[in-house]
């Protein structure tokens, strides 16, 4: 991943052509030396066609090494070289050159002298990088070799062992002399070569010179400026391209590079989906290894025992009784195969160039490769993909094959077939397979909830290129999904691609009128919290029957169950940013309710509690234990039983949403049968003693305690559920005699108090625990070693994640600031932030007390959290709860942002809780219908 800065530090020219006019003269000395080659050369008795010093140049040699650019220009005319032949013309093509340098001297690019002049001025760094093995000579020869910081060229790189471009590795070691990082410089280069070097590194701007009609393959290299000359480009105008490239990259998450030990993280972080499905990142010709997975939402089938749960390491036993306990992972609907010459083109043996695009503004996913056979022949391939946000059920590709090097005509073959269904896929089988001209289809059936799947492709083909529309159906939409993806295929058949594609890109963007944040001056950090948004928004549809896993739909882990992650975490994103997805969010626990009754009943009680982990029909599917995979072990899991603070979690979300919507018709209807249900569960499960009611036997957020009694923020969550429903109850004149009990009950509930030092105890008992030593090193990660030793954990005052330290986030205005200080204090010297959900929380509370240094430190570790891969576990999906409590601890924490009648407000201390440097920050919140856009100064424009 790349990060960008707003001004650029330091500028790396390109000598030959940018520089120094030696270019004409190196095309000069290749021509000489290659016609006296090529004179000799005939192919059956054919005289060879002389050397074209502008387009071959341009095309084979302009840029890169000596042998490397005879290597292309050979092949590229269909010819070999003797053994030593090639170096013996590297060494001619350097007498001549060096003969040409002396007849004609070496002129300068008075315009290019004039910028690195002005650049110098303005305490910028710079430094020269060729290939040319002549490059120190001539720079000394022409008087100009102290305008630069550093030099590198062919002798350099002979020496340091550095391939030549378009290898970013020069520019890269030009960087590091300079001391810069690459995101802060720009590259300045006249040789498609050299550009596709820049952008492989990552560099913040890279401005192509365009001296000779080579505008076209300096475009297509991915040059972000073309210029005929420097002639009149100051520093102005360059600082303003640099801003302006560093703004379009804040909406661009890229990756350069294939590393097959990543590849599944990234095939995570670059996901598409649109509420309906997901699908991940694989290439489209998937390297082996791949996890190339499509998840529907709501589709689930019986667990399989070699699937993983929520880490690698961990399996969980197969629940044979619950016919949905597991999100099925779907073959990937974006395969094809391409050949060139019969060979297929293999990412893994021949691919090189690997280059990911994520442009979140639109929604839309690019990719490119390059393909190198091993008798050199260069083949560019280009993607772009998205899942449409308009209409739910089509995904668009668009697939361009390129020769660069040679004429064969690269074939292109898409397919829905899964090479290794039992092994990748195991919940699936296969019904059947279809095909006709230019389309397919393919069906399947999930083994145990028998679910239909229907996957439809219709291809489009020119030259080089194939556009494919895919439509997908399932069981639970329609009663025949094969029949519904062909005909929604056919009703698409005169509709045009780009069109198609310009409608989903138009949705994207009305998404982020209401869900953009703006940090001026920081297009880092705008970047990651659109990729948050991003993320929040791909699972979460309008089928009030599905919610949004933990992972989402972007992974395997956690068997795509629903947690409390959803209402506490996600949804005030959702509340705030689209009102409606919330409403349908919360539907989805209305539609889940009889499953919630059948688990209280399973618990002994009466009412509706929602299970820890929930599916499509509300059933507890959590695992009662997991196995290492590695040593067999067996480790209990409590939460199923235990956690049941979900079922106050989802009456506080009912709330909450009302209160911020206005949305009676909800309030009345499923928002009252779930009040009414879940305070009927409370009401069933409390313990009656002499002067209070208690909770017994619960696991809090913090889930390295079990069976602990009166847990401070299950107990807390319990009261506002219990008075909540009550109250409506009381005004709707519904169930009063059990209104009256609700009420009782809230009142007697015992609910810790803070104790003289202002602290309230996380569960009896907790003040009692041993000490712990938590070593700094075994914090912020994923609580293995704990969980191996689960029993004597739970002896401890060791906390995985924010217990006691949620009630502040979600009751700010119930407690004191000195008490919420008093709190953090004692608790988070205990805390290891085992959950990804822990740093985001502490974030928002270090904020609300003027603790800056430590909510800046756990707000950054939040917002880089999967684009670092913090946690080591992101290939198995992105970490949505995190995602969403990163904006609540922007938003609520360090803007202090509250919801009064009028709308929202900030708190008056923000600026000093904001990062070091940030100006303001730009948003816009819904409250009861209306959008207000909400602005907060940082300290910077404070003071100024």
């Amino acid at each position: 991943m790349n990060s960008t800065g707003t001004a650029p530090k330091a500028a790396i020219f390109d000598m030959d052509g940018v520089v120094t006019r030696t270019a004409r003269l190196h095309a000069a000395a290749w021509k000489e030396t290659l016609d006296a080659f090529l004179r000799d050369h005939t192919r059956e008795g054919t005289p060879q066609p002389p050397f074209d010093e502008h387009a071959e140049y341009l095309a084979c040699i302009d840029g890169k090494p000596r042998e490397e650019g005879i290597r292309s220009f050979l092949l590229a005319r269909g010819m070999t070289a003797a053994p030593g032949e090639q170096e013996s013309l590297a060494q001619r093509k350097d007498l001549v050159f060096t003969r040409l340098l002396r007849k004609h001297g070496i002129e300068t690019y008075s315009s290019t002298l004039a910028l690195i002049k002005a650049m110098r001025e303005h305490a910028m760094k710079t430094a020269v990088v060729t290939s040319s093995r002549h490059g120190r000579a001539i720079l000394h020869a022409a008087g100009i070799a102290g305008l630069f910081d550093a030099c590198l060229d062919g002798m350099d790189l002979a020496q340091l062992g550095l391939p030549g471009k378009p290898d970013a590795a020069m520019f890269l070691a030009a960087a590091d002399l300079l001391g810069i990082a690459p995101a802060l410089g720009v590259i300045i280069e006249d040789a498609a070569a050299g550009v596709t070097a820049g952008r492989r590194g990552c560099f913040g701007l890279v401005i192509g010179i365009d001296r000779g009609g080579n505008a076209q393959a300096l475009r297509r290299a991915g040059a972000d400026l073309i210029l005929p000359d420097l002639d009149g480009f100051g520093i102005n105008a360059l600082e303003e391209a640099f801003r302006q490239q560093a703004e379009a990259r804040a909406w661009r998450i890229e990756q350069e590079g294939f590393d097959a030990g990543r590849e599944r993280q990234m095939e995570s972080l670059f996901s598409i989906g649109n509420g309906y499905l997901g699908v991940r990142a694989a290439f489209d010709c998937p390297a082996p290894g791949s996890q190339a997975d499509m998840f529907i939402a709501g589709v689930y089938d019986r667990k399989q025992d070699a699937l993983p749960y929520s880490e690698i390491e961990f399996l969980s036993p197969n629940r044979d009784a619950l016919l949905h306990a597991e999100l099925v992972p779907i073959p990937f609907p974006f395969r094809v195969s391409v050949a060139l010459a019969n060979t297929a083109l293999d990412l893994s043996s021949s691919g090189r160039d690997l280059r990911r695009v994520l442009d979140l503004h639109a929604g839309v996913l690019h990719a490119e490769v390059v393909h190198e056979t091993p008798e050199g022949r260069c083949t560019l391939i280009r993607t772009r993909r998205c899942a449409s946000l308009v209409d739910i059920h089509l995904l668009l590709q668009d697939i361009v094959a390129a020769p660069q090097n040679h004429a064969l005509a690269p074939s292109i073959s898409p397919s829905l077939e899964e090479p290794d269904l039992a092994a990748h896929h195991p919940h699936l089988v296969l019904v059947e397979r279809g095909t006709a001209p230019d389309a397919e289809w393919v069906r399947y059936r999930t083994r145990a909830s028998e679910i239909e799947i229907c996957i439809a492709s219709q291809s489009r083909r020119s030259e080089h290129a194939l556009q494919r529309l895919i439509a997908v159906y399932t069981s639970r939409d329609t009663e025949d999904p094969k029949a519904a993806a062909l005909g929604h295929l056919q009703s698409l058949a005169t509709c045009d691609f780009d069109m198609l594609l310009a409608s989903h890109t138009k949705a994207w963007a009305e998404f982020w009128t209401r869900a953009d944040i703006r940090v001026p001056g920081h297009p880092d950090v705008e970047q990651a919290l659109r990729f948050h948004s991003y993320h929040l928004r791909l699972p979460a549809g309008d089928d009030g029957r599905t919610s949004v896993g933990a992972r989402g739909l972007t992974g395997r882990a956690y068997e795509g169950h629903v947690f409390w992650d959803t209402e506490i975490f996600m949804l005030p994103f959702h509340l705030h940013v689209d009102p409606p997805r919330a409403r349908s969010l919360l539907l989805y626990r209305h539609h889940t309710l009889d499953g919630a009754r059948r688990h209280a009943v399973e618990l002994g009680c009466r009412g509706a509690c929602y299970a820890w982990e929930s599916t499509d029909n509300g059933r507890n599917v959590t695992p009662k234990s997991i196995l290492l995979r590695s040593s067999g072990k067996e480790i209990p899991i409590f939460t199923g039983e235990q956690q049941i603070h979900v079922t106050a979690d989802v009456a506080y979300a009912v709330w909450r949403y009302w209160e911020a919507t206005g949305d009676e018709e909800f309030l009345t209807g499923a928002g009252a049968e779930i009040l009414y249900e879940t305070a009927r569960f409370w009401q069933s499960r409390i313990s009656r003693g002499a002067r209070h009611c208690h909770i017994r036997g619960v696991v809090g957020p913090d889930e390295y305690h079990y069976g602990v009694n009166d847990n401070a923020y299950t107990n807390w969550m319990a009261r506002f559920n219990l008075e909540r429903a009550a109250w409506l109850a009381r005004e709707r004149g519904d169930n009063l005699a059990e209104a009256e009990d609700w009420k009782g009950i809230a009142q007697s509930l015992y609910v810790p108090a803070p104790n003289e030092a202002g602290v309230i105890e996380q569960f009896e008992g907790f003040f009692a625990l041993e000490d712990y030593a938590l070593p700094g090193e075994d914090r912020f990660k994923a609580p293995l070693s704990r969980l191996f030793d689960w029993d004597r954990i739970n002896r401890v005052k060791l906390i995985k994640q924010a217990d006691v330290l949620m009630l502040p986030l979600l009751f700010p205005d119930a407690f004191t600031d000195a008490e919420v200080a008093a709190n953090y204090r004692y608790y988070e010297p205990l805390t290891d932030h085992g959950s990804s959900l822990s740093p985001p929380v502490h974030a928002a509370i270090a904020a609300r007390i003027g603790l800056a240094e430590d909510a800046q430190r756990y707000w950054r570790q939040s917002l880089w959290l999967d684009l670092s891969n913090a946690m080591n576990n992101s290939m198995l999906g992105m970490h949505l709860g995190a995602m969403g409590a990163t904006w609540q601890a922007l938003v609520f924490g360090l803007l202090g942002v509250r919801f009064r009648d009028a709308g929202p407000t900030s708190a008056q201390n923000t600026a000093s809780h904001l990062m070091p440097g940030w100006d303001s920050v730009a948003l816009r919140l819904c409250w009861r219908g209306r959008w207000h856009a909400l602005r907060v100064p940082g300290a910077n424009e404070l003071e100024s």
